[in-house]
């Protein structure tokens, strides 16, 4: 969970939250070498005909955003490489990783 000040900042400047290229593999629930063969190869496409490139760091780590995510599941379903149930728990799983990621969410007293 993020620091109630980083959540603040993060919420006043709009930034979304990103995620590691084996984050981002555990999240659509496949192993890093699936999604890092898939990227290598410029197999994640939008239905805009454009690929899915991830952010990089400094250093040059993938970083994810959880749009870029969807539009992975997305294409992966389309590719048939997800049934419609997988697609429907990826991105259920997604929502709810965003929405605990901006540290936004409070448990009710």
């Amino acid at each position: 969970m993020l620091p109630a000040e980083t959540t603040t900042l993060t919420t006043a400047l709009d930034i979304q939250p990103t995620y590691s290229a084996r984050q981002a593999a555990a999240l659509l629930g496949r192993s890093y070498s699936w999604l890092d063969q898939r990227l290598r190869e410029d197999q994640f496409d939008r239905p805009d005909g454009t690929i899915v490139q991830p952010l990089r760091t400094q250093g040059g780590y993938r970083r994810f955003t959880t749009e870029m995510l969807k539009d992975i599941a997305i294409c992966s379903r389309n590719h048939h490489w997800f049934s419609w149930e997988k697609l429907q728990t990826t991105l259920r799983e997604l929502a709810m990783a965003a929405y605990r990621d901006t540290g936004e969410y409070k448990i009710p007293d």
